[in-house]
This record gives structure tokens, C-alpha cells and sequence, in this order.
């Protein structure tokens, strides 16, 4: 479509340059190139409009690097180029800010005018890899930090990115015996009641005890989880620890329910309901206490899939949450065509609530619409009492926030909450401004 290489040619062309630099000695580097946001191009103005800017992106970057046949699309929205004798910091960055701004020129396009930008990573052969996978992984690696800065933006493989690629691949070596020997395990943050403050309920989050790193957070090992295939074991330890942890809570009265978050993965086997069955079963866990919460990345690539799975779920007993709302799409579509229980509000929609009329004005209309569908509201993100305060007032049902609790380990959050206590937030009012 685009004219130019694509993955299999751009290996080949990476193997061949390696084997002339063995021969000449001279250095090349790698550059991988990602649209940003190519998505919302797609979703937006349609796909006859996202392959066009795919052509324009690939004419683009092979005008700032002189040529096509030094260009390829490696997929979707990823492109390439190979850059002779470009290894100093000054020529790299000469290049890619040059393939940066070339691509910012906008594309029009029956009646559209799209602009387009972009995020590249950078790897030097041999000071990086010594053959072509090893360059092509480190630089997607500079390319996640380059998306991670902000995008717009380019990075280099460094010293720094090999140690925590290092240290990344040592950790996910560790993560299955982890899960297997229950070294991963559910803490729980509070919910509360937005008109008492009274703990209702509990998110499970999962946090890991290394033997040798100490207590890790979710950002060190979910995405590891991902890649090496172990979203299934994990999601059945981090349920089972949940159900198995609570249910006395739930017997005594201090919480109402537990919820435990779905991965997207986690429904490419079509094996949740059965999973979520066995489980309350073996634990004797009531199905109406259970909350699962999903994402709407879970949406995204077959919400046919994931509708019938989650109608399944429910069928159970077992309430459903849609997590995040308010990033993303936030599609009002999804409310009425899934079987949900309770919507999430992020704290992209929290935050502001005190200090801003307009905020206000959005949040309690997505209440409404949540009134009308019999969804309960659950406000994320709450640090200050006066965020309580105003997300009560709007409506909220129920609050989730730093101001009422970080996750915590079983026996320290039973012992700070007990049935029918309070917490010290004021009455909601009406506040001024």
C-alpha cells in the first residue's frame, strides 16, 4: 500500500548491512519510527483516511532521509530506516528531529486535514546488538521511552535502558515461581459510601514480596505477566487470595464486596466465567460480593467476545465494572450494551472537581446517565476532603482515593476499619466557587 519495504525486506536489509560493516567496520544506526495517536486517525475519520496518512507518513520519512529505498513499514503504524555513519549524538539528532518535522507536515485528504507526529527509538550497530533482532529489540525500547517522555520525541539505547532491560528480563524469570509459591498476593483499598464514609468495599491490587527487591508495585511485573503468558495464573491467585481473604469480611459485615480487575488477555481463552465459578464455589464466596472490573482496552478488539463472556459473568451473580472511565474513549455505547453493575470514574474526571464549574457540569452528567441505566458511580482519585465532598454532592454512590486509604495488606486494613465506624470526613455541602 505504502510502496515501500516491508518487515521481511527490512530484516533482510539489516542482516546485509551487518555483514558489510564486518567487512568496512562502519557503523549504522537504527531508527524505528511510530505515528502517534494513529488510532484516533483511524477511529476518527475512518480507515480510507488512516491509510492515506500511512502513504503520507512513508513519502515523508523518505524525503528527510533521502529515499525510499531506505525506508519500511514493519506493521500497522510502525515504520523504519537504516542511517549510515550516524552515530554521534549531534548527527542523530540532526536526522531525527529532520524526520520529525518533515512528518508534521499535514495531510489533506478528501476535505480532511490530518497532521501527523511521531516517537522513534534509536539503536547503533555494534555498539548496541550484534545482529538484527537485538538492534531492532533495544531500539523499541528507546522507542517505549520515547512514548514514555511524552512522544514527539526520540531516544537513544543507552547504558541505562540495557540495565533495566536487564533487570526487567531477571524479574520476569522470578514472576511464575512467584505466583506459584503465593509471593503474589491481594491488598486491599478501601471504598467508602460517599454519603457516610462508612468502608464498603475493597479493591484487590496486587503487589509482590521478592526475596531479594522487597515489596514491588503492579507497574513492575503486569506488563511482564503479559508477555510471558502468565495473565491466566496470575488473575486465579489474585481471585482466590481475594475471595479467600474477605469472605470473613463479608460474613461480619465490614465490607459488602471485593473487586478484583480483569486483564484484556484474560478473555482471549473464553474461560472467565468458568474460572470465576469454580473459584467462589472452592471458597465459598457469595457471587453477588464479588465485583470484577474491566477496562475498555478489553472492548477495543472484540467487544462481541467480551459482551458474551461478561453476560456469562454475570449470569453468576457476579457484578461487572467498567475501571477508567473517562480515559480512552469513554464510549456511552458501552454502558447500554454490557452487562454492568458499576461504572469507575477516573481521576482525569476527579481531579479538577473543586476548581473547575465545567468539570463539575461533565461529571454530573455522566452521573445522570448513569442514574438512568441503574449503574452505580464510583468516584477514583479522591485525595482531599473537599473532592469528597463536591463528588458526594454530584451523586457519587461510592468513593476510592488516597484520602481514605492506600491498598494495604489484610490484617493492617481490618484493623484500622471495623463494621459501622465512620471516617473523620465532614457531611458533604454545598461549597462555594
Amino acid at each position: 500500500m505504502t510502496g515501500i519495504a516491508n518487515r521481511m525486506v527490512f530484516a533482510r536489509r539489516v542482516e546485509a548491512a551487518i555483514q558489510n560493516s564486518q567487512v568496512d567496520r562502519r557503523v549504522f544506526a537504527l531508527f524505528l519510527i511510530d505515528l502517534d495517536n494513529f488510532k484516533d486517525v483511524n477511529d476518527g475519520f475512518g480507515h480510507d483516511v488512516g491509510d492515506a496518512l500511512l502513504c503520507h507518513a512513508a513519502e515523508r520519512i523518505a524525503a528527510a532521509v533521502c529515499g525510499p529505498d531506505r525506508v519500511a513499514r514493519l506493521g500497522g503504524d510502525e515504520f523504519a530506516t537504516l542511517i549510515d555513519d550516524c552515530t554521534c549524538p549531534a548527527d542523530l539528532a540532526a536526522v531525527a528531529t529532520r524526520i520529525i518535522a518533515f512528518l508534521r507536515e499535514p495531510l489533506r485528504y478528501r476535505g480532511h486535514v490530518v497532521e501527523a507526529s511521531c516517537s522513534i527509538g534509536i539503536s547503533i550497530y555494534p555498539n548496541h546488538g550484534s545482529d538484527a533482532a537485538e538492534l531492532q529489540r533495544f531500539a523499541d525500547l528507546a522507542l517505549y521511552r520515547a512514548k514514555a517522555a511524552g512522544r514527539t520525541t526520540f531516544v537513544v539505547f543507552d547504558e541505562q535502558l540495557r540495565r533495566e532491560y536487564d533487570d526487567r528480563r531477571a524479574i520476569g524469570s522470578d514472576l511464575k515461581l512467584a505466583i506459584e509459591q503465593g509471593d503474589v498476593e491481594p491488598w486491599f483499598q478501601p471504598i467508602v459510601e460517599a454519603r457516610t464514609s462508612k468502608l464498603v468495599a475493597v479493591e484487590a491490587l496486587a503487589r509482590w514480596r521478592h526475596p531479594t527487591r522487597g515489596l514491588l508495585q503492579p507497574a513492575m511485573f503486569l506488563s511482564l505477566a503479559e508477555e510471558r503468558g502468565l495473565t491466566n495464573e496470575l488473575f486465579i491467585a489474585m481471585l482466590r487470595g481475594t475471595c479467600r481473604k474477605t469472605l470473613s469480611w463479608v460474613g461480619s459485615g465490614l465490607i459488602k464486596q471485593a473487586s478484583v480487575n480483569v486483564s484484556p488477555s484474560q478473555f482471549r481463552s473464553g474461560q472467565l466465567a468458568r474460572i470465576v465459578d469454580n473459584i467462589v464455589r472452592d471458597e465459598g464466596f457469595p457471587p453477588s460480593a464479588l465485583i470484577v472490573e474491566i477496562t475498555e482496552d478489553v472492548l477495543l478488539n472484540d467487544l462481541g467476545n467480551a459482551r458474551l463472556q461478561l453476560e456469562e459473568v454475570a449470569g453468576l451473580g457476579v457484578h461487572v465494572a467498567l475501571d477508567d472511565f473517562g480515559v480512552g474513549y469513554s464510549n456511552i455505547g458501552y454502558l447500554r450494551r454490557l452487562p454492568l453493575h458499576q461504572l469507575k470514574l477516573d481521576r482525569v474526571l476527579t481531579a479538577d472537581i473543586a476548581e473547575d464549574p465545567k468539570a463539575r457540569t461533565i461529571l454530573a452528567a455522566i452521573v445522570e446517565i448513569a442514574r438512568t441505566l441503574d449503574l452505580r458511580v464510583v468516584a477514583e482519585g479522591v485525595e482531599t476532603v473537599t473532592q469528597a465532598e463536591w463528588l458526594s454532592h454530584l451523586g457519587c454512590d461510592r468513593l476510592q482515593g488516597f484520602y481514605f486509604g492506600r491498598a494495604t495488606e489484610h490484617d493492617r486494613l481490618q484493623a484500622s476499619w471495623q463494621p459501622d465506624v465512620v471516617n473523620s470526613m465532614p457531611s458533604p455541602r454545598l461549597l462555594q466557587g
